[in-house]
Formats: C-alpha cells, structure tokens, sequence
C-alpha cells in the first residue's frame, strides 16, 4: 500500500505550483488589501466604528485616520459603513513585510469653527 502511494506520488503532477513563477489571481470577491483615499475622506470616523478588530482609528480634530493592517480581519465593514467611498477591499494580496506597519492617512486640519458646525445634527 505504502509503495504504490509513493510510485504514483514520483509520476504524478506535483499538487502546488512554482509559486514566484505562477502565481494564482484571487477568487472573485476576495477582500484583500485595504485603500483608502484621503482626497474623499471627511475623518467622520463612521468606518471606525464599524470595524469589529478597532483596526482604525480617526482623530477628526487633526484629520487622522490611521489603520493597523494586523488587526484587519478584512469583513469589509468599514467599506459598506463609508458613504463617500474612501474605503475600498481590493482583490489583492498583502506583501510580505518584516515589521507591522501602521498606516497613517491624513488632510488638512479643520479649524474650530468647522468642527462645531460638523457636530450640529442636520
């Protein structure tokens, strides 16, 4: 039993592929890599509440909004809760990286008076 396992392992297709040389598109609606587009963004913060990982958090005073791709568990909770759509999933992989980067987006800083009149319920 064992030896036939082994003679139709060595004749028969390896069951990966050469990965740096076939790489494998993603699946169609995989949520990968995360983007944000600060031009569109008004740091309302309503991505960060509907993260369920806190893997973003948005200072509205100095316009900040900072995303920890660790914590990410790719739900894409923060896309369908942006009604601009500053948040996009695409279908991409994450590169390898050695240390676990925060990544930091920001616009220009709002002036007092702005804040207060972006509080006032409409």
């Amino acid at each position: 039993m064992m030896l036939r396992r082994i003679l139709r392992n060595l004749f028969s297709r390896p069951a990966t592929r050469p990965f740096p040389k076939f790489s494998r598109e993603p699946a169609a609606g995989y949520r990968g890599a995360v983007e944000f587009d600060s031009e569109k963004c008004i740091f309302c913060g309503a991505c960060a509440l509907r993260c369920p990982a806190n893997a973003i958090t948005v200072d509205r005073a100095n316009k900040t909004l900072t995303f920890d791709l660790f914590r990410c568990i790719h739900c894409a909770c923060c896309q369908e809760a942006c009604k601009r759509g500053c948040v996009q999933l695409r279908a991409a992989y994450h590169p390898p990286v050695f240390e676990k980067p925060l990544l930091e987006f920001s616009g220009a800083p709002i002036l007092q008076e702005e804040a207060a009149q972006s509080d006032r319920p409409a």
